[in-house]
């Protein structure tokens, strides 16, 4: 199974003061075969501006991925803030570049967003948390744009609750329902290793990995999360040692929006 970091971060988030240049630097000690930068941009986002220049972050890319062409292929990708509130200006966003890769990630619903409290005011874990995965699959409903779904269940990461865990046996029917419209719309998931930092394994939970391939799901990315070059390629043996136990062949990788699988 090929070694990827599908998902990092870099100046051009708001996020992240990371040289790209050192990412792709990390990933070559590593000996990752294939990396794509997923910087973000989220219309609207509330109380921050989570966009970038994307040409200039564009022609960047482009000339990192000539000067290492013969050390490690690099390509070009987004994470995109998925918000049906916005969906005419995402879809003529991701139409308007040519991204070799698309992350659909949910980082507010309803104009509230997770990282505060407000999303969390007034709500019980289990309504917060229904809501966020009835949100998921508005999202899919909704869009067409995006080629892997970004770090499913990492609503587990936030909250004001004192125990902030997902208890996964709860929402199994929305649950089935996102991963059933996933694949029928040829869309992935993808591992976000962030979450071994948190609970010991990835976003999502093996569990929904497992359910996800059973379904005839086998469209999977890895990806780190990085924002600082020390953390590229976290965890991704482990992740992949993990895929093949489930029964994936190997992960998935994207040019131009095509999956290479």
């Amino acid at each position: 199974m090929r070694k990827i970091d599908y998902h990092m971060h870099t100046r051009f988030s708001l996020d992240s003061e990371a040289n790209p240049e050192d990412h792709v630097k990390k990933a070559i000690n590593l000996g990752l075969d294939e990396i794509c930068f997923t910087d973000h941009y989220d219309v609207d986002f509330p109380g921050a501006d989570f966009t970038m220049d994307i040409a200039a972050y564009m022609s960047y890319m482009k000339s990192l991925q000539k000067k290492y062409a013969s050390q490690i292929s690099i390509k070009i990708g987004i994470e995109m803030g998925l918000d049906p509130l916005h969906e005419k200006r995402i879809n003529e966003l991701i139409a308007s570049y040519p991204f070799d890769f698309v992350i659909g990630s949910i980082h507010a619903v309803g104009n509230t967003e997770f990282m505060r409290a407000d999303f969390f005011e007034g709500l019980s874990k289990e309504e917060a948390h229904k809501a966020y995965f009835e949100q998921c699959i508005a999202c899919v409903d909704t869009f067409d744009c995006f080629n892997v779904f970004g770090h499913y269940d990492y609503i587990e990461r936030y909250g004001i609750y004192e125990d902030n865990r997902v208890d996964t046996d709860l929402y199994w029917p929305l649950i089935d329902t996102f991963l059933k419209k996933l694949i029928a719309k040829n869309k992935g998931l993808e591992v976000n290793t962030s979450g071994f930092r948190l609970r010991g394994q990835g976003f999502p939970k093996k569990a929904i990995l497992e359910r996800y391939y059973a379904l005839g799901g086998r469209i999977i990315t890895i990806g780190s999360d990085s924002h600082e070059s020390s953390s590229v390629g976290a965890h991704v043996e482990e992740v992949t040692d993990m895929l093949q136990q489930i029964g994936f062949k190997d992960v998935t990788t994207f040019s131009r929006g095509a999956a290479e699988i």
